[in-house]
């Protein structure tokens, strides 16, 4: 027995002497405190027997290392280290052997700050789908060219050299780009950065695309361009160039008409009618669309948007987002046997309009089956929908501001005894007084075969009723005057704070 403990001791001592003690890992000195530039200092205690140290540092938790530097001390400095960004640190002690080097020690981590950019942050209106705009505030040294990547840290795509303009604009458009495609860009003073932004194109346009945002004074292109355009087509036009409609057009093919992005120009084109646009007989045409626009007319006593005169069918016609301003009326089925499936008007201002209004059908053999006007403004206007000589299907009127709109004696909707067979929807409306007729501002409300649907309704003390009135419309104390900030200048927000309706009711821009 005594033996076979002498042999388990001498055993033990033999595998302690064979077996290299390391080191013991290094343990962060105090607290790693959050840096205030792109660079990172660490201390951690002194190690007993240590000849250096190996620091490194990650931003993926060392699956991968982005500086890995050997010091003497106790210590280290990190410079030059990438903003915006979390490293983490940790720390070896090197022994003369290495056998005997520590295993890391974890020191924490640190996120360099935001770097101190004079760019300005990108929003949705700073992109097109073909260029972006980078803006900056000058300080300092002037700012000599933006450089163009493919995204962080990635390919270098170009360099624009900025102009004695650009600097003193303190923005730069830099076109060429790809839509729906994401751009670094960095702004540079020589060889120092100033400040960088990412930038995402919106997606390109999908179709048959006719820009016509680079040819400029020429007001008659788009009149020209509906005689030839593919049906299919997206027309693109330029903001804040006026185009020209003089002589009637008869359209027979399935368009959108809008409004191209600009980075410099923010109001919409104009579309100034001299003339009518009608349908050209026998066509039959899925949609027609005008997509933030602005639609003029020169003559309030006898110009429409659309006047039609021929058979066609018309799967539907939308308005969105337009400003319609100075016709007789938008939309009139005069004659021959035009069948409009659905007429829409969305989120829209809509002002100075006459006796044929948002819509007339103005003959037994034309029809719209399905009318919608919703999240709009309607100011000014004689007449808002009226068929006295056909029926429709359905009509819905939800979101709406009215401001003298329609005119003493007229009707919200008149059908006269014809059916709308699926009803009349009246929801989360306000209507206020009525535009002078003679001085009457009293208006008539429903007149129609079938149901009128409501829910929501608000009236001003000054919105006076005639006969057919709006059922269950909820009445406010106090004038238009005293609700809306400034009607006369069609400032249509809300300002009086008790209003009931002031977050469920109206054109939803104008709400609290």
């Amino acid at each position: 027995m005594l033996l076979l403990l002498f042999m388990f001791s001498s055993c033990e001592k033999k595998y302690d002497l064979e077996e290299a003690p390391r080191l013991f890992r290094p343990v962060v000195k105090g607290a790693l405190e959050t840096t205030t530039g792109n660079f990172i200092e660490a201390a951690w205690q002194e190690i007993k027997d240590a000849d250096s140290y190996t620091v490194e540092v990650s931003r993926d938790t060392f699956r991968t290392i982005d500086r890995s530097i050997k010091v003497d001390s106790a210590k280290v400095l990190f410079e030059d280290l990438k903003w915006d960004q979390l490293y983490q640190i940790q720390v070896r002690a090197n022994a003369a052997d290495s056998l005997k080097n520590s295993k890391f020690g974890y020191l924490g981590a640190v996120k360099t700050p935001k770097f101190p950019t004079i760019v300005k942050a990108a929003t949705i209106n700073d992109v097109t789908e073909i260029s972006a705009i980078m803006r900056w505030t000058s300080s300092g040294d002037a700012v000599t060219e933006i450089k163009v990547y493919d995204k962080p840290e990635g390919t270098l795509l170009k360099t624009v050299a900025l102009l004695p303009a650009d600097v003193q604009n303190e923005f730069k458009v830099i076109g060429g780009l790809t839509g729906g495609t994401l751009y670094y860009m960095e702004l540079m003073s020589g060889t120092r950065l100033r400040g960088y932004e990412s930038y995402t194109t919106k997606a390109p346009f999908a179709g048959i695309v006719i820009d016509l945002r680079e040819i400029e004074n020429r007001p008659s292109v788009l009149q020209d361009t509906l005689s030839f355009a593919p049906s299919g087509s997206l027309i693109i036009l330029k903001k804040g160039m006026t185009y020209n409609l003089s002589s009637i057009v008869a359209l027979s093919k399935t368009l959108t008409i809008t409004s191209g992005d600009d980075l410099l120009v923010q109001t919409p084109a104009n579309i100034f009618f001299t003339s009518n646009l009608n349908f050209a007989a026998g066509s039959v045409i899925d949609s027609i669309s005008f997509v933030n626009v602005s639609i003029t007319g020169s003559d309030y006593g006898s110009k429409y948007v659309f006047n039609t005169t021929n058979s066609a069918s018309v799967g539907k016609l939308k308005f969105d987002n337009c400003k319609i301003q100075y016709f007789r009326g938008i939309v009139r089925l005069q004659t021959g046997t035009t069948i409009l499936s659905t007429y829409e008007i969305n989120n829209c201002l809509i002002d100075s309009i006459s006796g044929y209004g948002a819509i007339t059908v103005d003959n037994a053999t034309c029809k719209a089956e399905n009318i919608i006007i919703r999240n709009s403004t309607l100011s000014r206007m004689e007449t808002i929908i009226a068929s006295t000589k056909a029926p429709s299907n359905s009509i819905t009127i939800q979101n709406n501001t009215f401001y003298r709109a329609p005119r003493g004696g007229s009707y919200l909707v008149d059908y006269n005894t014809f059916a709308v067979s699926a009803g009349v929807n009246i929801y989360n409306n306000i209507f206020s007084i009525g535009k002078s007729n003679a001085g009457n501002t009293s208006v008539r409300g429903v007149r129609i075969n079938g149901q009128v649907n409501t829910l929501n309704n608000f009236a001003t003390s000054d919105y006076v009723n005639a006969s057919n009135p709006i059922p269950n419309l909820i009445q406010y104390t106090r004038p238009s005057g005293e609700l809306f900030t400034d009607p006369a200048t069609n400032n249509f927000k809300i300002k009086d704070n008790g209003f009931p309706g002031r977050s469920s009711a109206g054109d939803p821009r104008w709400r609290l």
